[in-house]
């Protein structure tokens, strides 16, 4: 739940970001975020020691590290946490 939360803070700080459709990108992240949900319930069910959040947390933070020092790193965090959504890689969780 912890995870979650954070989750949606980061995404709240990184939509106020101007150059982005952020109402496009909302949409989009929720319909990944659904559609990774739903392949994580399939492919794991209600399996102890899996939990999404974390999941989906450990690939993003990841894939956002090298925004850091980007001139235009919101925009970059923004379309990586996208990429890791639309992806939705489970072979590490």
């Amino acid at each position: 739940m912890r995870s979650i939360l954070i989750i949606a803070m980061v995404i709240v700080w990184i939509a106020q970001a101007g150059a982005i459709d952020r109402n496009k990108w909302i949409e989009q992240t929720a319909r990944a975020s659904k559609a990774c949900l739903a392949k994580f319930r399939q492919k794991f069910g209600e399996a102890k020691g899996r939990n999404y959040a974390d999941c989906v947390t450990d690939q993003n933070n990841r894939a956002v590290d090298t925004c850091t020092g980007n001139s235009e790193f919101a925009n970059c965090v923004l379309e990586r946490t996208l990429r890791v959504l639309e992806v939705c890689d489970l072979s590490g969780c």
